[in-house]
């Protein structure tokens, strides 16, 4: 077991051709930056297996709307199937985000993730191997604590505002599939 360093090109996901586009924006008070992944085909799909249910992520002509905001602790990935269903919403609890580079930002991931999945359901993931990760000493006593505070914090924050977030998700996909159309590269 070990922190988990993921980007949001998905390099680590070798599925087929990708097309990609992000920009930095403001969201809220902060800086961020927000992309766009249009998936061409794919001959093996990817698909997730939870308690609550089993969900295919990455397919041809899915897209994935992520947003990672500077001097936070949480990235968004918000996935769409072919006829532009929200699928899920993902929530990872990081340690890090690094915008080295901007087209292309970076996180540690830090076990504990928020889904959302396209019911409004709101679910905590990953408790044990949050657990897991401080008993091995892969993570200190304050990441651990950080991870349950930036968790608690998220949930609390989608109980009172989920429709708001669920409008700001979609209205983000709309601008940013138009960017892509205009700006977008084969990855």
């Amino acid at each position: 077991m070990q922190i988990k360093v993921r980007d949001m090109k998905l390099k680590n996901i070798e599925k087929g051709n990708k097309t990609y586009y992000s920009k930095e924006k403001i969201i809220g008070k902060s800086t961020g930056v927000v992309s766009i992944i249009k998936f061409g085909d794919i001959k093996k799909p990817l698909e997730v297996h939870y308690n609550f249910k089993d969900a295919t992520i990455i397919n041809s002509n899915y897209t994935w709307i992520q947003v990672a905001i500077k001097d936070s602790n949480f990235w968004v990935k918000a996935m769409f199937d072919e006829n532009n269903k929200l699928i899920e919403i993902y929530i990872d609890v990081v340690r890090n985000i690094y915008f080295d580079d901007i087209t292309n930002p970076t996180y540690e991931d830090l076990f504990l993730d928020v889904i959302i999945p396209n019911k409004g359901h709101i679910y905590q993931m990953d408790d044990v191997e949050l657990m897991k990760a401080y008993r091995e000493g892969i993570i200190k006593e304050d990441e651990y604590k950080l991870s349950k505070i930036v968790c608690h914090n998220l949930i609390k924050y989608l109980n009172e505002n989920l429709q708001k977030f669920l409008t700001f998700i979609n209205n983000l996909k709309t601008e940013l599939e138009k960017d892509l159309k205009e700006k977008g590269t084969t990855i």
